[in-house]
């Protein structure tokens, strides 16, 4: 299947871009992407006028746009502008570019750096916001993996051990009239994603449930409706041994119709540092850091791909661990694929080049699978 044809309008000057967004407010069609270049530079307007333009642009474009912001110098003035960009509905969490949800009409505040900067120090950092921030499914969405001949016929989405639900929640606004589920352990998870503002004709459950409880993946089925794909990130189906994670790919394919893990790119645990700094601009100008730590005194096992670390922020004053990945296994594509067929399962993986789920015996050449994170697809014979 191909991806749909993205559009995207460029204004080199400010006269172009008033009469791209006064035309877009007149009915004209949204582009997804505004570019921003030359005399259009947002960095030469005061904080209030960008503020205003920002707004604007955001009422005005499906996915986002991109701005020549690189040429910002100094720590101050590019956390200042950083700020008064995302605290007006745009993040800049993935790629080059300032992104939105999928034509939301919300203004989301992703300026998760002020109560750090008003005084409040490392304890006043949002944990789920800094993990979003440097973790966060971003650059791979639900729009990616439905819009394949594999998935086209999906109308439900999973989300197991959610956490802070991104990727149901963005993909609900592509796919509003999809039935969303999600489910996790953590009660502060659910308040979390109950808070966020979704579309009020959005169909969703939020169950409070364990992954390795097979009754939750029957009330997951329960929830569902028509084909049904379950998505886990790397950080969370790490945590399982490997019973647990047969479990998880039996369940999540006998009650779901499809599953997807992502999988870190192949890699030898003598080549990951002790400490692996995430640290982006906004934080370090602000003045603390982010990282994967690992604890002390457990290195990791290169027989198990066993793993003990920490999500950390710090600044000159203090030390906080955010999150904790201890009893971690980097699980990698081989062994997950030798598991899944140990169950008579089909596995794929999601082709980067080819945007489709092809089988993990072919392609291999041609895709990004040796060097990026890959999706591995697991589904019933």
């Amino acid at each position: 299947m191909e991806d749909p044809e993205e559009t995207t309008r460029s204004a080199n000057s400010w006269k172009k871009l008033e009469t791209i967004l006064a035309e877009t407010e007149e009915g004209a069609p949204k582009p997804d992407w505004i570019d921003l270049t030359g005399k259009a530079d947002l960095s030469k307007l005061e904080r209030p006028d960008r503020e205003k333009l920002v707004l604007r642009m955001h009422a005005c474009v499906l996915r986002g746009f991109r701005a020549n912001e690189v040429h910002i110098s100094g720590k101050t003035r590019r956390l200042e502008y950083w700020r008064s960009i995302s605290r007006n509905g745009f993040h800049d969490f993935a790629e080059d570019q300032w992104m939105k949800c999928y034509d939301s009409p919300f203004v989301e505040n992703y300026d998760y750096v002020t109560p750090y900067l008003d005084g409040g120090g490392i304890d006043s950092l949002d944990p789920y916001l800094v993990y979003s921030s440097v973790l966060g499914t971003w650059e791979y969405s639900v729009e990616d993996f439905i819009n394949t001949d594999f998935l086209g016929d999906v109308t439900t989405v999973v989300e197991p051990l959610a956490g802070t639900a991104e990727f149901c929640y963005t993909g609900h606004f592509r796919y509003p009239d999809f039935n969303y589920v999600m489910f996790d352990l953590d009660g502060e998870a659910k308040t979390y994603v109950d808070a966020k503002p979704w579309l009020p004709q959005a169909k969703r459950e939020f169950i409070i449930g364990d992954a390795l409880v097979e009754d939750t993946w029957v009330a997951v089925r329960a929830a569902s409706k028509g084909t049904s794909v379950a998505y886990i990130g790397k950080q969370s189906h790490n945590f399982f041994n490997v019973k647990q994670v047969m479990k998880i790919l039996e369940w999540g394919t006998t009650h779901c119709d499809h599953l997807i893990l992502e999988v870190s790119e192949p890699y030898l645990l003598d080549e990951e540092p002790s400490i692996d700094e995430l640290s982006r601009p906004e934080q370090k100008a602000a003045g603390f850091r982010v990282a994967l730590d690992d604890v002390e005194e457990k290195p990791a096992n290169p027989l198990t791909n066993a793993l003990d670390f920490y999500l950390i922020a710090w600044d000159k004053e203090k030390r906080r661990n955010l999150f904790s990945y201890c009893g971690w296994t980097g699980w990698q594509a081989p062994t997950l694929t030798a598991l899944g067929r140990l169950l008579d399962l089909e596995v794929r993986y999601y082709h980067n080049e080819l945007c489709e789920f092809v089988s993990v015996d072919v392609e291999t050449d041609t895709s990004d699978c040796r060097d990026n994170n890959t999706f591995l697809l697991f589904t019933r014979a």
